[in-house]
């Protein structure tokens, strides 16, 4: 997988985990005692969770190496396209045999063509949306479901120690709930190739 470039729309894993120490954890916090192991298998853990429903990852491909006109074939995880750039150029998207500026996808085969003839050694910057079980800390992960992932670590974290509160879970495990639902109705409707 490839590196993204956050926005102002996604948080990296990394940064979920961070904040989730700051916040949550430590003296007089919700979870008093936790390394960043836990942590990080947790984080990771709720990810697969939802990934794939809720919390699309977007990665960045560079595609530098290809020809002006070619194909490619996306990665294994790949869900939808974000953006295609070409020498600072947003393509369009077309049904099928791209002209001069377009791409299309055959989602069966998960393969992209695109045609960039009128750039001598083109820049290619595939932006994509992702169902990666990832490990990859780089991922960047919708801040709309970032309260969700939050919500799921609490409730993970919690759930798998000694004498939790049972009234303690069942509250948390309602928050997660809602919190993914609301994080599914907010990210059906938002655009992030804009």
């Amino acid at each position: 997988m490839a590196n993204t470039t956050l926005t102002n729309a996604f948080i990296s894993l990394n940064d979920v985990i961070n904040n989730f120490i700051i916040s949550y954890t430590g003296p007089g916090k919700l979870i008093p005692d936790s390394k960043r192991t836990e942590v990080v298998f947790h984080a990771r853990r709720c990810l697969q969770e939802f990934a794939y429903e809720t919390l699309k990852s977007q990665f960045v491909v560079d595609l530098s190496a290809l020809p002006a006109t070619a194909t490619y074939t996306l990665p294994a995880d790949f869900v939808g396209v974000v953006s295609v750039i070409v020498d600072e150029n947003v393509f369009t998207q077309v049904a099928s045999n791209p002209s001069v500026g377009q791409y299309a996808i055959n989602y069966t085969t998960k393969v992209m063509s695109f045609n960039a003839a009128d750039a001598e050694e083109p820049d290619f910057e595939l932006k994509y949306l992702s169902n990666a079980l990832t490990t990859d800390e780089n991922a960047a992960i919708p801040k709309l479901a970032e309260e969700a992932l939050y919500s799921c670590m609490v409730y993970a974290i919690l759930a798998n120690r000694e004498k939790t509160n049972p009234n303690l879970l069942q509250r948390l495990l309602i928050e997660k709930i809602d919190k993914l639902e609301r994080s599914k109705s907010r990210l059906i409707f938002t655009n992030f190739s804009e």
